[in-house]
């Protein structure tokens, strides 16, 4: 199979078939929409038995620590010494869901505020320690540079920066990288950052005057605070999982990651695992892998590989895990070592997965933040979401998608859903059916399930789709929700003007295939307010719906077999329409009253007495 997001430059849809090709955009004010997925774990015991203290500061003696800047750094934003979070960022903590306080930071605290210095601002910031530290019993000894943090990421960066030689020269260590930390991510509760920072010493020994420093770049990102800043001795053994993934078998499919999986896809391949770790102990390790359990048995540990102190590798479990039966699935991914390993909270991930009866998507079912636009689209149509893989067929009904908190603005406001097919001839995603319009009802997070035009339409196995939630622009934007990070290249839309893009640092769009032969039903019923009274009749009926567009209507009444009894055409209308059946002619008994709107079908009960 053609692994069609590997083609940049290619993805086109139909609707702009020689438009300009933007193989990659960041979202719009993403800093301003987008919410928080905590990625590392707090670290609730950092000082293990090999963790002798060797150096402390808390930010408590006036001059100890200066900042300085890079030629690059402008606006007010640089490093402080401060006892509480500034006005600004508590003032947005709400809204971005970033810790309330700096929970493990006592008394004083350094705090770079990239968000407080505006648009304009540029940080190329220091803040380094006046004074050198004596570090020379300790020989040539692996050590940590441990340290509390706070903080929010746009793309911004972060240093530690290690100097043996009273500052002649440096080595440089990134600390949240947007490999473990993505755009939009914030800490969580209590978090402590753990550094190796032996590789500072070469083959020699640590001196009497070793220097430390902080470093941060950013233009109008957000902050950083550090408090409780030691040097330990290394604990001996600790591997530390950096990042880890779940997705089918790259081999034959498009190794797409997967949590919510619909009955019908039986021959759904399952999830195959990875992860890639660091040795941050101080001993090397000659027998590192990664093991998975998940419910219903599941157990496997992937190949062994011998990882030296400091140095990082990829794990991975190439035995795929296919679940079986409805319900939540729990997986643990951990890396193993044959010793006992001094840091446990850093070695292992855990997530669940969904098999389900009619739903199929990519999202993990738990929101991280929403998207309305993406850049100089401003108040324009977008259309954005996931790329996936149909093993067996299925007829869609409706697709789900999750609204994000919406602004005022954004009520009344217009959406839909619609999906495409790639074509490996035309290598373009190939429109094929879109639902129905659905409006913004107020600004509560929530799921909304959108009939598919024209009734259900069928997928079939070895199909690769593109679902999109799409909306009509306007100045305040319908946003949609995001949940986990994934895998560059899946996550794609296009612009009003036709352009395909793929988003930058992206996260799955909380969209979702409905197979529920019900869902146009309900949502047909819910949407127009359908309703059929008295009921039940001993004389006429009458069936009311409230049309909020303008729509399509027929309606029909059934017998229990099937056979029509009333049926009307209303053609195009709009607004409130009522249709009086006249049940003189029919017997008692019950009967079925369908009603179309653009396709989609609801049925309600009749019941006929004389």
């Amino acid at each position: 199979m053609k692994k069609f997001y590997l083609l940049a430059g290619t993805l086109i849809g139909t609707m702009a078939l020689n438009a300009q090709i933007q193989t990659s955009v960041s979202a719009k004010n993403e800093r301003n929409e987008i919410r928080p997925v905590a990625k590392k774990a707090a670290n609730s015991d950092v000082l293990k038995a090999e963790g002798d203290i060797l150096w402390d500061n808390q930010f408590n003696v006036t001059g100890e620590w200066v900042a300085t800047t890079g030629p690059t750094h402008a606006g007010t934003a640089n490093w402080e010494i401060i006892t509480a979070i500034p006005a600004g960022i508590t003032a947005q903590q709400a809204a971005y869901q970033w810790p309330a306080t700096f929970s493990n930071a006592a008394g004083n605290f350094a705090f770079i505020n990239s968000d407080g210095a505006g648009g304009t601002g540029i940080q190329d910031a220091y803040f380094e320690f006046q004074g050198n530290i004596d570090l020379s019993a300790s020989g040539n000894a692996s050590v940590y540079l441990t340290f509390a943090e706070y903080y929010r990421h746009y793309y911004d960066k972060n240093y530690v920066e290690v100097s043996n030689d009273g500052g002649a020269t440096w080595s440089i260590f990134e600390v949240n990288p947007v490999s473990e930390v993505p755009v939009n991510t914030n800490c969580v509760n209590g978090e402590e950052e753990t550094v190796n920072i032996t590789s500072t010493i070469g083959a020699g020994v640590w001196s009497n005057q070793v220097r430390i420093r902080f470093h941060y770049t950013g233009a109008w990102d957000w902050f950083w605070g550090i408090d409780n800043v030691r040097i330990v001795e290394a604990w001996n053994n600790d591997i530390k999982m950096k990042t880890w993934f779940q997705a089918t078998d790259i081999a034959t499919t498009q190794g797409l990651d997967y949590y919510n999986i619909s009955a019908s896809q039986t021959s759904f391949p399952g999830l195959t695992f990875g992860a890639n770790v660091l040795n941050n102990g101080a001993l090397n390790q000659a027998s590192v892998a990664l093991n998975a359990t998940a419910t219903g048995g599941y157990n496997q540990t992937g190949a062994a590989l011998s990882i030296n102190s400091t140095v990082s590798d990829t794990l991975s479990i190439s035995t795929p895990y296919i679940p079986s039966g409805l319900g939540t699935k729990t997986v643990n991914i951990t890396t193993t070592i044959p010793v006992t390993d001094s840091e446990l909270t850093n070695n292992v991930a855990t997530f669940d997965m969904f098999m389900t009866q009619y739903e199929y998507s990519r999202d993990n079912n738990i929101p991280s933040g929403s998207i309305g636009q993406v850049s100089s689209q401003d108040a324009q149509p977008l259309k954005i979401g996931n790329v996936m893989e149909i093993f067996d067929n299925m007829d869609v009904t409706s697709v789900k998608i999750r609204l994000g908190t919406q602004p005022a603005g954004a009520v009344g406001a217009e959406y839909f859903a619609e999906i495409y097919k790639y074509d490996d001839v035309a290598a373009a995603f190939v429109y094929f059916a879109e639902t129905v319009l659905s409006t913004v009802a107020n600004t509560t997070a929530t799921w909304s399930n959108l009939m598919i035009s024209g009734g259900p339409v069928t997928l079939n196995a070895g199909d690769v789709i593109l679902v999109v939630a799409a909306h009509l622009g306007g100045t305040d934007e319908v946003r949609f929700g995001l949940a986990q990070n994934t895998t560059e290249g899946t996550v794609l839309g296009y612009t009003a003007d036709g352009n395909s893009f793929q988003l930058t640092s992206p996260s799955a769009v909380m969209i979702r295939l409905n197979e529920d032969p019900s869902a146009s039903i309900n949502e047909v019923a819910t949407n127009y307010g359908v309703s059929v009274y008295p009921n039940p009749t001993s004389s006429n009926a009458t069936i009311s719906l409230d049309l909020n567009k303008e729509a399509a209507v027929a309606i029909n009444v059934t017998e229990l077999s099937g056979k029509v009894v009333y049926a009307t055409d209303l053609g195009t209308v709009n607004g409130t329409q009522n249709v009086t059946v006249h049940t003189d002619a029919l017997s008692s008994g019950v009967y079925m009253v369908n009603i179309s709107v653009d396709g989609a079908v609801s049925t309600q009960k009749l019941v006929v007495r004389k």
